[in-house]
């Protein structure tokens, strides 16, 4: 996206006309089958009243969107506002389909149009991905179509699988299925990972999907799972007994667990450990393979207990600290997640119906994305020095808070006789200030990757 220049006295509202421009919305929803015949019901309108209509209560309500919708749309064609009971039908699979086109296109946007610089270790990697997903529950009375993952008390829900990029400083692909969708299967190697670092929790563990990694020229950092049985091959740095460098000398190699057990509860072990992968149950011909996986261990002296990671990057290029700290940047879509259900209702208005569910969850993501894009949009004209004031957390209280002078301004733009220039100048220079944090402490955001 080009540099706005500072002197341009509509550049806010040229942001907004190219993303979400009222004619290419139209367009598009008639082209998913949302809008047939253009009625009381205008498609733009109430996409405007999703992303900035943030709910004023702890729990929002779908009359609230209703009333919402109603107060923006004063068209004098029509001497009556479309009634509720119209307007939630509206709320149907067409709609859905009209928000789902909308999510994967902002994506693209985001990630074609805002690529960030990476830094620090980053610079060795094409790209970062990180995966997780996030439960959002709903009515009871949607159990039947999508059961939670715990039946017994008859909870709905559904899933989140989003990947977080670091060279787009935001989400790149997002997949809403059923709770009962394990992790793993969601996960997709390919070609596309080769000089790709992929890191994920321990949901998306799986030594083959680690063999796959390294066999396309990927990389990955993980977690090591507790009930994990490696055998330790050689020790990269640390200290240890010549008892133990015995045993794995003469090719006696130790369990990990034996080997930590024995070994002195301080500092950093780097080992090369052999993992058994077991055959799939329909090869019964085909023999378990082993495969040599790097595993650092830290120990905390606070929880009195070994943490363990497990990754194919070089012991040459990568230091056992560097691997702690690539892991930790992992918290950044725990925070992305924090944002769509602290700031961004998500998850708040609990609906019995299916539709209007997915409604709910695509309208908040789209915020999501459009948020973010703002947001890369502003640092891009912040001096690259002064962009570590500007945190993504605090970012998405200050848009949330201003989501309604947005929908003021669209309001007066669509409807109204004065020019919303100063308007705009206004909302903008107030983003810019209030974005700014106070405090100066390093961004996990910024820390591989800078909008």
């Amino acid at each position: 996206m080009q540099k706005p220049l500072s002197k341009d006295p509509e550049h806010l509202g040229t942001w907004q006309d190219k993303l979400i421009p009222y004619d290419f919305l139209l367009e598009k929803s008639r082209e998913t089958g949302f809008i047939k015949r253009f009625r009381k019901l205008n498609p733009v309108y109430l996409l405007y009243v999703l992303i900035f209509g943030i709910s004023s209560h702890g729990r929002p309500t779908f009359e609230e969107i209703y009333r919402r919708y109603v107060d923006f749309d004063v068209n004098p064609k029509f001497s009556t506002s479309i009634t509720v009971q119209s307007f939630k039908k509206r709320f149907d699979q067409n709609m859905v389909n009209f928000l789902s086109f909308l999510l994967e296109h902002y994506i693209n946007v985001m990630i074609s149009e805002c690529p960030a610089r990476f830094k620090n270790q980053a610079l060795r990697f094409k790209d970062i991905l990180i995966q997780d997903s996030s439960i959002i529950r709903l009515s009871k009375k949607l159990f039947e179509a999508s059961p939670g993952a715990r039946s017994n008390n008859n909870a709905a829900g559904l899933k989140i699988h989003a990947v977080y990029s670091a060279h787009a400083h935001s989400v790149k692909t997002i997949q809403i299925t059923g709770e009962r969708i394990h992790d793993s299967k969601m996960l997709r190697i390919g070609r596309d990972v080769k000089n790709v670092l992929i890191i994920n929790d321990l949901g998306y563990y799986s030594l083959k999907i680690f063999t796959r990694i390294k066999y396309y020229g990927g990389f990955f950092v993980s977690r090591l799972k507790t009930n994990a049985k490696p055998k330790v091959v050689s020790v990269v740095s640390g200290k240890i007994s010549k008892k133990l460098k015995l045993s794995i000398e003469e090719d006696n190699s130790p369990f990990l667990s034996d080997f930590l057990e024995h070994a002195k509860k301080t500092g950093i072990y780097d080992l090369v450990c052999s993992f058994e992968i077991e055959k799939g149950q329909r090869k019964k011909n085909i023999n378990s393979i082993t495969e040599n996986f790097r595993v650092i261990c830290f120990w905390n002296p606070k929880t009195l207990t070994w943490h363990t990671y497990i990754t194919n990057l070089s012991v040459d290029k990568f230091h056992p600290d560097e691997i702690y700290e690539l892991y930790k940047y992992r918290w950044i879509i725990e925070l992305l997640f924090k944002e769509l259900k602290g700031d961004y209702d998500l998850g708040k208005l609990l609906l019995g119906n299916l539709s209007l569910a997915y409604v709910h969850i695509y309208s908040m993501l789209i915020r999501l994305v459009i948020s973010r894009n703002l947001y890369a949009w502003i640092l891009s004209a912040i001096d690259p020095d002064k962009r570590e004031k500007y945190g993504p957390l605090l970012w998405s209280k200050v848009f949330a808070e201003k989501c309604h002078e947005f929908l003021s301004i669209l309001h007066q733009h669509l409807f109204g006789k004065e020019d919303v220039c100063e308007r705009w100048i206004r909302l903008e220079s107030s983003l810019r200030h209030l974005g700014k944090s106070r405090h100066n402490k390093p961004r996990l955001s910024q820390k591989f990757s800078t909008p």
